[in-house]
Formats: structure tokens, sequence, C-alpha cells
């Protein structure tokens, strides 16, 4: 399948994969223009709503074909030894499964789509709706355009024909779309007293503990000599146990004993503690703060304090997460409200699109 964005052959070798030319940075940048230009004329999708009827060129998508490689290139060369380690050295990762038998390739593409999508949509309502991008909007296109453009090489650029102007007119929809989005969240009325409501505030309580522990374990050669059988290091712990019991910190009696025993802080909530020892747990939440408890386990011994219970690390979190979700929904809704008047088509120049090979020949 040939690229949409695929240049012609006859512009450079180094580009079509045929030759080891190199072209200056001023001819990379004509290339660019001439790429642009013909993806200015290839239809993409054709969006139709009532009357209306936009055709979606190539160059519209530049953006979002550009970022999605690159980031699918960046995940590649950051997880690189992983890849190979499973797929081979020589595995292209845009031919690497993924999720839902897609390949890696399909599933970037989808997103472009999906986002672009989004931008195009909401570009469209906001003119319809005569909202014009706001001035602060405006006077970050340029910046932002050149620090995009920065991102790339000439010759990335000149292939996907990635121009300043190009990806301004991209950035222009994108600004235009997000500043509608935003009209539409805060439309979006959100209880938050209501949400918080349903979030058990005590599933946050957190339980701020010390303990000093012994294991069971005889891996250790030298401790199994210092700390004896399990009977004897359960002695020691019951001994250790009444020391603090009668008031002997458990920092001391970490300190007398420091050679065979373990000293450390373990704060959690009932929402976080999934990952800890159910049986720990389960002692702490049935302590009262200043409580001292001896707890055996099939690995070890602790003896546990707990200090303090009266704080709710992560509540406002969770009330605020819920709160995101809840307003993501409420776009989303509107969101698919309106896509719903919207008749997308997808023409034979999407199906040409092949990720991999937008920035870059395909290796072969």
């Amino acid at each position: 399948m040939i690229c949409a964005l695929c240049l012609v052959a006859s512009c450079a070798g180094v580009l079509t994969g045929c030759g080891e030319t190199k072209l200056t940075e001023e001819e990379y940048a004509e290339l660019a223009k001439t790429n642009a230009a013909a993806n200015a004329k290839k239809v993409v999708l054709t969006i139709e709503k009532g009357d209306k009827k936009y055709d979606v060129t190539l160059d519209m998508f530049t953006y979002y074909l550009a970022y999605n490689e690159a980031d699918g290139n960046d995940n590649y060369n950051t997880n690189l030894d992983y890849y190979q380690s499973i797929y081979g050295e020589e595995t292209s990762f845009w031919d690497m499964p993924g999720t839902n038998g897609q390949t890696m390739g399909a599933i970037y593409k989808e997103a472009v789509y999906s986002s672009m999508l989004y931008t195009l949509l909401m570009y469209y309502e906001a003119k319809e709706s005569n909202v014009t991008m706001t001035d602060g909007r405006v006077k970050m296109l340029d910046t932002t355009t050149q620090q995009f453009l920065a991102k790339f090489t000439p010759e990335q650029r000149a292939r996907c024909g990635m121009t300043t102007e190009v990806i301004r007119d991209n950035y222009e929809r994108i600004f235009l779309a997000d500043q509608f989005s935003s009209i539409m969240a805060s439309n979006v009325v959100i209880d938050r007293d209501a949400i918080a409501a349903t979030i058990d505030k005590e599933n946050y309580r957190t339980y701020k503990t010390y303990y000093v522990y012994l294991t069971k374990s005889d891996e250790n050669a030298e401790l199994t000599m210092k700390a004896g059988d399990t009977a004897k290091r359960v002695a020691t712990m019951n001994e250790c146990y009444q020391d603090a019991l009668s008031g002997t910190t458990l920092a001391d009696v970490y300190a007398k004993k420091s050679d065979i025993l373990n000293y450390g802080q373990r704060d959690f909530s009932i929402a976080d503690s999934a990952s800890l020892d159910e049986q720990y747990v389960n002692v702490v939440l049935n302590m009262k703060v200043g409580d001292i408890r001896l707890l055996e386990t099939n690995y070890g011994i602790y003896i546990i304090q707990l200090t303090d219970d009266t704080t709710y690390y992560g509540y406002e979190d969770a009330v605020t997460e819920a709160v995101s979700e809840a307003q993501n929904k409420g776009i989303n809704s509107i969101y698919k409200t309106i896509e719903q008047q919207y008749t997308i088509t997808k023409t034979e120049e999407w199906d040409n699109i092949t990720m991999g090979t937008i920035l870059a020949a395909p290796k072969k």
C-alpha cells in the first residue's frame, strides 16, 4: 500500500528510498511546498450536515499524522529492548500486534482519525455559531507553529508536505475547536457536592503506622544464626512487644536488636490497601490511635503501632477526578449529539494512508 503522503519519486532519491541524494534545506523547503500543494488536492474525508458539505484534504491531516507517527517512533525507541526481545530486530513497530487484533499502525491511524474528526466537527460548529478565536490564541499561533516545525527534520517536513502555512492552518482549526470545546464544557453543570457524597470518605482515612518486623525466613544464614529458629524468634518478638507496651518506643526497640529486626513506617487507606498484607491491614483497622499490636504471619512477626488516623489523604483528589470524569462524560455526550448530525465518509485517499511512512520511507 502506498502512503498518501509519499513524495513523487523523481523529487529526491533519499526520500523515495531509491538513492542517497541529500538536498539542501532550501530544496527540502521547496519540496515541502510541492507536496503540500499535492496533498491539498487529495480529499480524505467528506463531511456533510444539511446542505453543507466539507471536503477534508490530506494537508489538513498533516499535524495529526506527523504528531502520531513521531509519538509511535518515540514509543518504539523508548522500549526498544523490550520490543526487539519479543518481536525481533527486523519487525516494524507499526506491524506489531496491539489490542483487539489490530496492529500498532491501525491503532495509531484510528487515533489520528478520532482526534481529527473531533477537531473538525468542533471547528465547523464554532464557525456555524460565529465563534471567533480569542486574541490570546491568535497570538500563540505563530510561536506554536514554529515549535511544532522544529520537532522535525527538513527531510521529514518535505516528505509529508509540512510547511509553515499548512501547520498554521492546522493549528487555527485546533485552537478554535478547543475554544468551542471550552464553551461546551462551561455548559456542563456539575454538582461537586453531590459527586463528593457518592465517594465514601472513610475509604481515604489514612492510618499512619510504625512497625518492627522479624522475618521467619531462613534464607539468610547469618540472620538465622543470630535470630535462631522460629520459636526463638517468636519469643524474641514477644519480649520486644512487652517492652513496647511498657513505654519503649518502637525506634528504641529496634535499636536494641537492629542486627535482626527491620523498622519502618507504613501509611495506608482502604482505598490503596489492596497491595498490602491483608492481615496487617485488618489488624490496623481494628486499632485505636496509640495502640500497639503483635501480629504473627506465615512469613514473619510484626509489632505495629498506630500513631494517627485523622487525615483523609487522596479524598479531595478522588472527588476532583470524579468531577472531571463527570464533566468529560457530559462533554462527550454533547459531542456525540453533534456528531450524529453529520455524515462522514472516508475516501480511497484515507485507505492509502499508512502509519510508519509519513515521516520517512518504509524500511525494506
